[in-house]
């Protein structure tokens, strides 16, 4: 998990640093081509920004957006929070010793996915009839499990909004800069190139950062998409263990359908 994080980090900081690039040469190719002038201007960052037009702003703030929501993720879906490591075993060893007590202690002493989920589970536990309390545990966890899942998820969401939402504003700050050009043309700009500079200028600088910001988000949204679901299969199993122990029952509601269509068989031959 700490290699797959340091990835992740890695490659966020290498997007920005491309985007970064993607200014900065640009700037430098404005500024070799007018090299020739005799007026020497330096194109920086910050200017390359500013002559993205009003569409910056609102590409700023998801700029602002996805980072936020990238630590908001990094600080709710780690697995080690989703499933905490020393309160599952201690958890298992409860379930072992057949301590269903100890157990809905643990289970309920702290909110996170897998102890809400238990616990939901453990209070239809029936020591006088495991069995039948078995399936009965089952259906609440999974239903506890996928509500959840969803509000872990919810900020995870947002990270896909920014991947459609970026790209928009972009292309809207393009059509503007195009706009803007054509105007300039219409005007009697055509034989003036460096009249249509500054607007040519706005549309690809706001391509660009639209396009870097959504690359950034979709990196983002799938990596904390695939840390939930893997925790979710991870603590399915671990569901499944502490049941079997505690019940005594290794028999699921999904196995026990399987001997039922076996029965049938015979039947319809």
């Amino acid at each position: 998990m700490r290699k797959t994080l340091a990835v992740l980090i890695l490659a966020s900081v290498m997007c920005v640093g491309i985007q970064h690039a993607v200014l900065a040469q640009t700037g430098q190719t404005a500024a070799a081509e007018g090299s020739e002038l005799k007026v020497q201007h330096t194109t920086t960052l910050w200017d390359m920004i500013k002559s993205g037009g009003w569409a910056m702003y609102p590409l700023g703030a998801c700029s602002f957006i996805t980072v936020s929501l990238a630590f908001i993720n990094f600080q709710r879906v780690n697995p080690k929070k989703l499933i905490p490591p020393v309160l599952l075993a201690q958890m298992k060893n409860s379930a072992a010793n057949g301590d269903a007590n100890q157990l809905w202690q643990l289970a309920s002493s702290t909110s996170t996915l897998f102890t809400t989920s238990l616990a939901a589970g453990l209070k239809h536990f029936n020591p006088d009839d495991l069995a039948g309390c078995r399936e009965k545990m089952e259906a609440a966890i999974s239903e506890t499990a996928g509500r959840e899942e969803s509000r872990y998820g919810f900020y995870v969401n947002f990270l896909a909004l920014m991947t459609s939402m970026s790209p928009m504003w972009g292309l809207l700050g393009t059509v503007s800069g195009m706009i803007g050009a054509f105007s300039k043309i219409g005007a009697g700009g055509m034989g003036k190139p460096e009249l249509l500079a500054q607007n040519i200028g706005e549309a690809l600088v706001c391509t660009a950062s639209g396009l870097l910001i959504a690359i950034s988000a979709m990196g983002l949204y799938f990596f904390f998409r695939n840390v939930l679901n893997t925790t979710m299969k991870e603590a399915e199993g671990e569901f499944t263990d502490i049941l079997d122990s505690i019940t005594g029952v290794t028999t699921t509601r999904y196995a026990a359908a399987e001997p039922a269509a076996a029965a049938e068989a015979p039947a319809s031959k």
